[in-house]
C-alpha cells in the first residue's frame, strides 16, 4: 500500500487545526481513517514534518548463501533425506538452528523437493 501524498497529509492536519471539524469529520471528508488523522497530528506536533516515514525492513533471513549451498549439496548427495534430517545436518555442519518449515521453504527456493516419510515429515 502506498503512502498518502504529502499534500493530503497537509490538508488533513490543516482541517483539524482550523478547529471547525472533529477528527472523525475530517477523516470522513478526506476518505481516510481516524487513526491516520491522529497519527498525522502527532507526527506534526512531534517533528513538524508530515513526510511518510520509511517502512520497516521485514525479518532478516536465517539462512545465508553458504547454508543454501550446503543444503543443495546434501540433497544431491542424499536425495532421500527428510526436511527434519536436513535441518539436523544444517545444525551439525553450520551451527545454525532452524525449523523444519524453514528448511522446506529453503528447498523450494532452490527448486528442490523433499521426501516425506510415513509420519509426514
Amino acid at each position: 500500500m502506498r503512502a498518502y501524498s504529502l499534500d493530503l497529509r497537509q490538508k488533513v492536519v490543516a482541517a483539524v487545526e482550523r478547529g471547525d471539524s472533529t477528527i472523525e469529520e475530517v477523516a470522513a471528508s478526506f476518505g481516510v481513517g481516524q487513526t491516520f488523522v491522529k497519527k498525522m497530528l502527532r507526527q506534526h506536533r512531534e517533528t513538524g514534518d508530515l513526510s511518510p516515514r520509511p517502512h520497516g525492513g521485514g525479518q532478516t533471513r536465517c539462512l545465508s548463501d553458504k547454508h543454501f549451498k550446503l543444503l543443495r549439496r546434501e540433497v544431491e548427495r542424499r536425495p532421500d533425506k527428510t526436511a527434519a534430517a536436513l535441518r539436523d545436518h544444517l545444525e551439525e555442519r553450520a551451527g545454525v538452528s532452524v525449523s523444519r518449515p524453514t528448511v522446506t521453504r529453503a528447498l523450494a527456493r532452490l527448486g528442490l523437493s523433499r521426501k516425506k516419510n510415513d509420519s509426514g515429515e
